[in-house]
Formats: C-alpha cells, structure tokens, sequence
C-alpha cells in the first residue's frame, strides 16, 4: 500500500523533481534498473539501493570525478545502518573491493601499493578491483558500452562481481570516492533461505563460464585476482 498512491504524492512533496516508474509486473532488482537507466535524460547515471540513506554532500564528489575523466566508474563508501537501532555507523576509508574464489564480494585492507600511488593522501580516490555494484555513477555512454547490467538476473546478487568485469574489460577506472558516502541497512537476514544461496550459486557459475571463453577477458580477471 505505500507504495501506491501514498507514494506518489510523497515525492511531489521533494524538493527535486522525482518520477516513480513501474515495471507493471514483478520483474526483479536488475530489470527494474535497467528500466529505470533507459529513461535517464542527463549524461550521468547514479545507481542507489532502496535501502540508503544519502549523507549531505554525496553526490558533488562523485559528479566531479567522471567530470574530470568520463572513461571512470565511481563509488561511495558505503556506511553501515544498524537493521535493529538504525545507528549510523562509518565505515573504513581503507577497505576496497575484492573477492575470494569462490566468487564472494568482500571488502579488503588497501594495499601498501595503492596507498603509495595516493601519496599516502586519504582523501584521495581508491582505484579499486572490484565494486559493490549497486551503488555507483557512471556516464551513461560507458553504461551502454560495457553492455549494462546483465538482463537475464532475477534478483540482487552477482551483479557485484559481473559488473566490475564489464568494467575492466573496456579498461574503465573503478573508483572509490572517500569524500561521498551513502549508509546502507543490512538486507541479508531477510533476503536468507535456500533460493538465495541457490540463486547465488548459480550467478557464479554464469560469470565463470560466461568469462573464460575469450582470451582478453581470462587476462582481465587474472589481473584483478
């Protein structure tokens, strides 16, 4: 029900213009951005979770770093909002995104290397392997060059990993932006159960085979391992 009606006359209440577009159907977290993308009208795309809750100031940092260079893909730090007392927790500037072999997401310690690349400058962007992928700008162009998201996935989960190879495969930068930042509920206690670990499972084994048949690709994802 709030979702209906209840929600659109909150969004004529914002102080930006908002449209709420609908599907007319269930058709799952990838489709309806991708629907969403096609209606974007400016030459930048932010994608955001349901689940966020924008800090003062986020948008501007990242804005600026495609301005400088339209080939980069940037993120936020994502904070963390407690799903039980909704505290507003920082997360660490010195985490980036990575993933073990069984092709789970995980943030790990910046390394020595990029820390030197920085000039030991924190405030500086992260050039980090891999990205979250549900939260990020990107030029709209880039979107469409990389092939957007995969159109087959029916919900959240595995678009992390996909995209990010998307990404390195066009030799676009994936950046992470210490000074915009987005705090993010937990959603995996309700989204647990055998279908998630099944659906999962089977995102894996997509980005695998769909990802060692071209020789280009195999070096790609060999440099982000």
């Amino acid at each position: 029900d709030y979702l209906g009606k209840e929600l659109e006359e909150h969004v004529k209440t914002l102080p930006v213009p908002v449209r709420v577009l609908r599907t007319g159907a269930r058709s799952g977290l990838i489709r309806a951005r991708l629907l969403g993308a096609k209606e974007v009208t400016g030459q930048v795309i932010t994608f955001l979770d349901a689940h966020v809750e924008c800090t003062e100031g986020w948008l501007e940092p990242l804005l600026a770093r495609i301005a400088e260079d339209r080939t980069r893909v940037v993120c936020p730090i994502i904070d963390v909002i407690s799903d039980e007392t909704f505290e507003y927790v920082t997360a660490s500037d010195m985490t980036w995104g990575g993933f073990n072999w069984k092709l789970n997401f995980r943030w790990y310690r910046v390394p020595q290397r990029e820390m030197e690349r920085r000039g030991g400058d924190r405030t500086q962007p992260l050039r980090t392997p891999t990205m979250a992928g549900g939260l990020f700008a990107i030029d709209k162009d880039y979107f469409e060059k990389i092939g957007r998201y995969d159109e087959g996935m029916d919900i959240w989960g595995g678009e992390n990993l996909e995209m990010s190879f998307r990404v390195h495969e066009v030799l676009i930068t994936v950046m992470l932006v210490p000074d915009a930042s987005y705090g993010k509920t937990s959603s995996v206690k309700a989204s647990a159960g055998s279908w998630r670990t099944s659906t999962q499972s089977h995102r894996c084994h997509w980005i695998i085979t769909t990802w060692e048949r071209s020789e280009t690709r195999r070096r790609r994802v060999a440099w982000i391992l």
